[in-house]
C-alpha cells in the first residue's frame, strides 16, 4: 500500500513538472545577426508581437516580428532605430497596433523613443521623442493592459543622481513625465505593472541608505497616489524588481537579494579580514506582496524553488508573472557547472506557486547565457507565452558564446489555489565595519582638493582601470558579476569618478565588444562618472598583461593575438575555445608587443602593465614611455609588485599558495623598470573579485575622457588603497611624474591627508629610503632636501609612499632628475 501511495505521488510529481514545460517552442529571431533583449506583447486579435535588438556587426536595430496563423512574420526593422540601441520593449494599443519603445545613444545622449506600426497600411507612423534631457534616459520597462493602456518606466539623470520617471499611454497620446522618486541617491533599473483600475505600480532600488533597497510606488492620473514605500530595506543587497498584479489587485514584487557591504573593501591582503562583499558571486530571490498598506510574503520563500538547482545561492534576476487563471509563475537565472570542467554558465528555470508553496523548478529550453538577460511573457487566452534570449553556449566550453538568439515559448495556464500569505521573516543581518568609518567625509576632502600643476588648475579624480565582468571568459561572472552591476559598483559604492571595464579581449566576441562600448557611452554621466572605452589584453610573461585604454570610441578596437604558427591547441578543431585566445596565451611571437604599441599608437592609446611580478608578468623587455606611461603597481586582488619585501607584498609562507596561482616572477618588480630607465608613473587598481581597495588618483584640469587619459600620458598620478590625498612636489615647479633638470638637488615637499593615523610617509630615490617622516594624526606636510646629491652627476628617481597605522597605502609616481 505504502508503495502505491509512493508511485502515486511520483506520478503526481512528474505530472505538475510537465504541466510546467513550456510547448510551442520556437526561435524567433534572425538567422545571420547576434539577437538580444526580447519583449513580447499580445494583440485583441490572438496574434503576438515581439520586439528584440538585433546586432549587425556595425550597428543595433529594433525589430519587431508579428506571430499569426501559426507562424512567424517577416523581420520589420524599426526606422530610426539603427545605431545604439538599447532594452526594446512593446505594447498594444487599442486599436490593436504595436508601439514599440527603445533607449537610443544619439549625439553623445541617451533618449527614449516610440514608434507605432500600423499592421492594417503595413507602415510606420512618425518617431516619437519621448526624454529629450542632456543626461542619459535609459532602462526602460513597459507594461500595457487590455484596454490599450501602457505605462512606460525608465531610469534618468537629471544631475548627478539618476531618478525614476513614469509616462501613461491613453486615449492614443502619452502623458507628460512623472517623478517617481525624489531621494538625492541614484535609482536603478525600474518595472512596472497595471492594476485593474489603471494604477501603475512602480518597483525600483535605490541607494539612498548607502546600499540597494527595493522600494514600490503607486502612479495614477498623473499623480503619485501611493509615495514610495519600503519593500525590502535591509543591509543587504536588494536589487532588481519586478512586478505583476494579480487579480485581488494585490501587488507581487520579486527581487535579488546578496550579501551586506555589497561593493564593500575585499581583497587579498585583506582577505582574512575583509568586510565587503564582491559584486558577484551568492544571491537569493525574494517575493513580497503589497496590499491594503501591508506587506507580506509567500509562506515559502522563492529561493526554495531554486535551491537544488546548480550552485546553492546563485540565483539571479527573478521575474513574476500571473496566467489568465490566476496562478503566479516565476522565473529566474540559475549559475551551473559544467561537470567535469568546471565552467560556469546561467539558465532560466521556471516554478509556480501552488498556494503554499512553490514546484520545483524547471529548466528553459535554449536559455543559456549571461546572467544580466531578461525574461519577456505576455497572456494570450489564459496562457502565458514568453520570450527569453541565450547566446547558445554549450559545455564543451561553457563561458564560450556561439550565436544570439531569441526564442518563444508556449506555457499552459494551470488551476490557481488562494495564496497563502505570512509576514515577511524578521532576520538578524550581521553588518561587518565596512572599513571606512569616514568615508563620507574622506570623499569630500579628495574631490574638493584643488592646487594647481605648471600653472593649471587640477583636480583629483579617482577611478579604476582593471575590472571585470560576465563577459570575461576565466571567470563568467562568478564573482565579477555583470556589465550592469559593474556601473552600479563604479557609480555607487565606490563613488569613483572615472573607470574602465576591461575584461579579456573585450568579452573575445564581436556583439560582446560592441555591449561594452554601447553601456561605456551610456553610463556617461558628465559631472559625476566619466567611463573609458578599455580591455585587457593577456600575454603571460614574459610580454606581460597590459590594458588598453582610448578616448574615441572610433578608435576603440580589439587587438588580437600575434600567435606562433605552430601551436596546435589553436588549431582549428583542437580547442573548444576556438582557434583565437580568449583569455590570454603565452603562445606569442617574440615582438608580440611590439605590434601592440604599433597598433595602440594608431588608436591614439595607451598601456598599462599590470601584475607585473606574477605570470601574468612581463620582465621588462618592452617599454614605450609615449604608449606606456604608468604601472599597476598594486592590485587589491592580488599584491604590490613595488619590490621584494615592500608593504602589502608577497610574504613567504604565508602567501605560498597565492604564489602557487599566480606564479613568482622577480624579475618583474616595478623597481627594475625604473632601475632600466623607464618612465613609469604609479596607479593601483582592482582586477577579479576585488572591490573599494584600490584606486587609480589622477590630477587632471579636465575631468573629460581625453583630459584623463592626457593627465596619466603626464603620469601626474598616485595610486591608494583608500581615499588618501597625496601632493608631490619638488622645488617650486616640478609635480610628481615630472623629469627635470638641477644643478643641486631641490627640496621636496610633500602634503598628506590621509583616511587614518599616519605611520610613515617614506621618500625614496632607487633602492634607499632616504628620508621617514612619523606623522601626529591623519595629516602630514613636511620638505626635505637631499643634500647627499650635492655634486653627483646622472639621472635618479625619487617617489614617496604613504603607509597608515590601519595598514592603508598611497604611492606617489616619481619625479626623475638628472644632475
Amino acid at each position: 500500500m505504502r508503495q502505491i501511495a509512493l508511485s502515486l505521488a511520483l506520478c503526481l510529481a512528474a505530472a505538475a513538472l510537465s504541466a510546467q514545460n513550456l510547448t510551442e517552442v520556437t526561435r524567433a529571431g534572425t538567422e545571420e545577426w547576434q539577437d538580444d533583449l526580447p519583449a513580447i506583447t499580445a494583440s485583441p486579435d490572438g496574434s503576438l508581437w515581439m520586439a528584440f535588438l538585433t546586432f549587425s556587426g556595425t550597428r543595433d536595430d529594433v525589430a519587431i516580428r508579428q506571430y499569426k496563423d501559426g507562424k512567424w512574420e517577416n523581420m520589420l526593422v524599426v526606422p530610426n532605430s539603427s545605431g545604439d540601441s538599447w532594452l526594446p520593449q512593446i505594447g498594444v494599443d487599442k486599436g490593436g497596433a504595436p508601439w514599440v519603445v527603445w533607449s537610443q545613444g544619439l549625439d553623445e545622449n541617451w533618449d527614449l523613443y516610440a514608434r507605432r506600426y500600423d499592421p492594417e497600411r503595413q507602415g510606420w507612423d512618425k518617431l516619437v521623442r519621448l526624454t529629450d534631457h542632456p543626461l542619459p534616459d535609459v532602462n526602460p520597462r513597459l507594461a500595457s493592459d487590455s484596454s490599450g493602456r501602457m505605462a512606460l518606466v525608465w531610469q534618468g539623470w537629471r544631475g548627478p543622481d539618476s531618478n525614476i520617471f513614469l509616462r501613461m499611454f491613453e486615449n492614443g497620446a502619452w502623458a507628460p513625465p512623472v517623478q517617481v522618486s525624489t531621494q538625492p541617491a541614484n535609482e536603478w533599473e525600474p518595472a512596472v505593472a497595471l492594476d485593474s483600475a489603471g494604477t501603475a505600480w512602480v518597483a525600483y532600488d535605490s541607494y539612498a541608505n548607502g546600499n540597494y533597497d527595493v522600494y514600490l510606488a503607486g502612479v495614477k492620473g498623473g499623480q503619485l497616489i501611493t509615495p514610495a514605500m519600503a519593500i525590502a530595506e535591509t543591509p543587504l543587497f536588494e536589487v532588481k524588481p519586478t512586478v505583476a498584479v494579480d487579480g485581488q489587485d494585490r501587488v507581487w514584487v520579486a527581487y535579488e537579494e546578496g550579501r551586506a557591504n555589497w561593493g564593500k573593501d575585499t581583497g587579498y591582503t585583506i582577505r582574512k579580514t575583509e568586510p565587503g562583499a564582491v559584486i558577484g558571486s551568492d544571491r537569493d530571490v525574494q517575493v513580497r506582496v503589497y496590499a491594503n498598506d501591508r506587506v507580506q510574503a509567500p509562506a515559502q520563500p522563492l529561493q526554495t524553488a531554486f535551491a537544488s538547482v546548480g550552485k546553492p545561492g546563485w540565483t539571479y534576476q527573478p521575474h513574476v508573472f500571473f496566467d489568465g487563471e490566476g496562478s503566479l509563475w516565476a522565473v529566474a537565472k540559475i549559475r551551473l557547472n559544467v561537470p567535469g570542467n568546471g565552467r560556469g554558465y546561467w539558465e532560466y528555470y521556471l516554478t509556480r506557486y501552488d498556494g503554499s508553496a512553490w514546484t520545483p523548478a524547471v529548466a528553459f529550453p535554449s536559455s543559456w547565457g549571461r546572467s544580466s538577460t531578461r525574461v519577456n511573457a505576455a497572456l494570450l487566452g489564459d496562457d502565458l507565452v514568453f520570450a527569453w534570449p541565450t547566446d547558445n553556449r554549450n559545455s564543451a566550453y561553457a563561458h564560450r558564446p556561439h550565436k544570439g538568439d531569441v526564442f518563444v515559448g508556449r506555457l499552459a495556464a494551470a488551476s490557481s489555489a488562494k495564496p497563502t500569505l505570512v509576514e515577511p521573516p524578521m532576520r538578524k543581518i550581521q553588518v561587518k565595519q565596512g572599513g571606512h568609518a569616514n568615508e563620507g567625509a574622506d570623499l569630500d576632502s579628495i574631490r574638493g582638493y584643488r592646487t594647481s600643476v605648471h600653472g593649471r588648475p587640477v583636480q583629483i579624480v579617482r577611478g579604476d582601470f582593471h575590472r571585470h565582468t560576465e563577459l570575461s571568459w576565466d571567470g563568467g561572472g562568478r564573482n565579477d558579476g555583470s556589465l550592469q552591476d559593474f556601473y552600479r559598483y563604479m557609480i555607487d559604492a565606490a563613488a569613483m569618478d572615472f573607470g574602465a571595464s576591461t575584461d579579456h579581449q573585450g568579452g573575445a566576441w564581436e556583439y560582446w565588444w560592441w555591449y561594452t562600448n554601447k553601456m561605456t557611452d551610456m553610463y556617461h554621466v558628465p559631472g559625476a562618472y566619466t567611463p573609458i572605452y578599455g580591455y585587457e589584453r593577456s600575454a603571460t610573461q614574459p610580454n606581460g598583461h597590459r590594458n588598453v585604454f582610448v578616448a574615441e570610441r572610433s578608435k576603440a578596437k580589439v587587438t588580437p593575438f600575434f600567435l606562433h604558427g605552430d601551436t596546435p591547441r589553436w588549431a582549428l578543431g583542437e580547442n573548444p575555445q576556438g582557434d583565437i585566445p580568449p583569455v590570454g596565451s603565452g603562445d606569442l611571437v617574440a615582438d608580440d608587443t611590439k605590434h601592440l604599441y604599433d597598433e595602440i599608437r594608431r588608436n591614439n592609446g595607451i598601456a598599462i602593465s599590470h601584475t607585473s611580478g606574477t605570470r601574468m608578468g612581463t620582465d621588462w623587455r618592452d617599454n614605450d614611455p609615449e604608449l606606456e606611461p604608468v604601472v599597476e603597481i598594486f592590485q587589491g586582488a592580488r599584491t604590490n609588485y613595488e619590490y621584494e619585501g615592500a608593504p602589502l607584498s608577497v610574504v613567504t609562507g604565508a602567501d605560498d599558495d597565492h604564489v602557487k596561482r599566480a606564479g613568482y616572477f622577480p624579475e618583474g618588480f616595478v623597481r627594475l623598470a625604473w632601475d632600466k630607465g623607464y618612465r613609469l608613473g604609479i596607479i593601483t587598481s582592482s582586477d577579479h573579485g576585488s572591490t573599494h581597495y584600490s584606486y587609480a588618483m589622477v590630477y587632471t584640469d579636465r575631468p573629460t575622457r581625453q583630459g584623463i587619459l592626457d593627465a596619466i600620458r603626464r603620469r601626474h598620478t598616485y595610486g591608494a588603497t583608500d581615499n588618501i590625498v597625496l601632493d608631490v612636489r619638488m622645488g617650486e615647479d616640478y609635480f610628481m611624474g615630472d623629469e627635470l633638470r638641477a644643478a643641486a638637488p631641490l627640496p621636496i615637499r610633500v602634503k598628506v591627508r590621509g583616511t587614518n593615523d599616519l605611520d610613515k610617509v617614506h621618500i625614496l630615490r632607487g633602492d634607499k629610503v632616504l628620508y621617514s617622516h612619523s606623522p601626529n594624526g591623519a595629516e602630514a606636510a613636511f620638505e626635505f632636501t637631499d643634500e647627499g646629491a650635492r655634486g653627483e652627476r646622472g639621472t635618479f628617481y625619487y617617489y614617496v609612499r604613504v603607509e597608515q597605522k590601519d595598514g592603508q597605502v598611497a604611492w606617489a609616481s616619481p619625479i626623475w632628475v638628472t644632475y
